[in-house]
């Protein structure tokens, strides 16, 4: 079977996108400070829509099919599961976030804070902690695999390269206080094969 090769770091179209990545996400961040500042002091304290049951409808539907789709995707024990749990995070988030501070001075503040804190922060937080352990373990079946000696770094420590190709030179995602050599392979281990080899 063919393999594909992934596409060169160097590869200058490839140096162009991620340049103009770089450019819209930086902007975008620079942008959002003072527009904060601005709708800090320029939004009313009160305001009345027409359309709020509509806007929370379409927000539980978004919430409940990306639920289902997190929940499918662990099912099949597919890799996509990652993102879709770090979206369903988010979405769980924002979801208690407005609901206690739109219910701030209401009566359904109490019921809000116990949603919150008893469902959709804890179902976030365990949706980020094994999002989190599924990446680890996929990055240690590769960093096994690429024949790295030492342990796998921690994910803010993981740099966006990919973790083929051993030899003689340091790994490029490993830290910058412990250089990276081949790792040898143990007894009875061909290649390919390891502690992290499913």
């Amino acid at each position: 079977m063919d393999h594909q090769e992934a596409p060169s770091p160097h590869d200058p179209h490839v140096r162009h996108l991620r340049i103009l990545f770089l450019a819209v996400i930086t902007g975008s961040f620079l942008f959002l400070i003072p527009w904060i500042g601005y709708l800090s002091v320029s939004l009313p304290e009160h305001h009345e829509v027409s359309q709020w049951r509509f806007a929370w409808v379409g927000f539980d539907v978004a919430l409940i099919g990306a639920i289902g789709t997190t929940a499918w995707c662990a099912w099949r024990r597919l890799q996509i599961f990652v993102p879709w749990a770090l979206v369903t995070a988010a979405l769980l988030c924002c979801d208690a976030w407005f609901d206690i501070v739109l219910d701030w001075n209401g009566g359904g503040l109490l019921g809000a804070v116990l949603t919150a804190v008893l469902a959709e922060l804890p179902l976030a937080a365990l949706l980020v902690y094994v999002a989190c352990k599924l990446m680890h373990l996929t990055l240690f079946v590769a960093w096994q695999r690429a024949g790295r000696a030492g342990p796998l770094p921690p994910l803010s420590r993981l740099t966006l390269v990919k973790l083929t190709g051993a030899g003689p030179d340091p790994c490029p995602c490993a830290p910058a206080d412990s250089p990276d050599r081949p790792a040898g392979r143990g007894p009875g281990e061909g290649p390919g094969e390891g502690p992290g080899t499913p």
